[in-house]
């Protein structure tokens, strides 16, 4: 089972970088754009900052900015382990203490997720279980559309709803990124990703 998926992801790999080797400059920047959701925000019931953040805190930096904006009352704080006795989800936590956010507006969801998909079935639950509605989805600018269809998925028709809010962590940027190797590396993972989620096989 696991060779086969491996074949799946050489077949999908292949065929982007055969869509690549077609694409002139304004396709390029279309395929990078693709990757971006940047929805118009509103109040929500809460912000919540999936796991995989940057060395310098950029998502939780970016949340804490939308809520001493008012746009929501509750911090989520998704994170994985990242070492001896050290949770993502604590770090998270400290740092946005730090910046100001009080702790009882934080939540912290410790998981072991190894995609995407299963971070939002062991978080949409817990989302539901609150009753919340609207919620606002922080990750990295490139993660935003994959991600938003993902939780959406997972919440069903019932919601919760997301709004997506991207961080540009330094590792993407939609224009020029075919001329940048680290913003090229980032487009091809994410694009295979986005494959392999649409034939649900992530």
């Amino acid at each position: 089972m696991k060779d086969r998926r491996w074949g799946w992801r050489l077949l999908v790999a292949a065929l982007i970088l055969v869509a690549l080797a077609f694409a002139g400059p304004m396709g390029l920047k279309a395929l990078g754009a693709a990757l971006i959701t940047d929805d118009p925000l509103h109040p929500a019931d809460a912000i919540l900052v999936l796991a995989g953040d940057s060395r310098g805190g950029d998502r939780v930096q970016h949340a804490v900015g939308l809520f001493k904006r008012g746009l929501a009352p509750l911090l989520v704080l998704s994170g994985n382990p990242i070492g001896f006795r050290t949770h993502e989800a604590d770090v998270m936590r400290r740092y946005a203490e730090f910046l100001g956010v009080p702790s009882t507006r934080i939540l912290t969801v410790k998981q072991n997720a190894d995609s995407t998909r299963e971070e939002a079935e062991v978080v949409v639950p817990i989302l539901k279980r609150r009753g919340l509605k609207d919620v606002i989805l922080v990750t990295a600018n490139y993660h935003t559309a994959r991600a938003k269809r993902i939780f959406e998925r997972a919440a069903g028709p019932y919601g919760p709803h997301f709004l997506a809010s991207p961080v540009n962590d330094g590792l993407f940027e939609p224009e020029g990124w075919w001329m940048r190797r680290r913003h090229a590396k980032t487009f091809v993972y994410e694009a295979i990703k986005t494959v392999w989620t649409a034939i649900e096989v992530e």
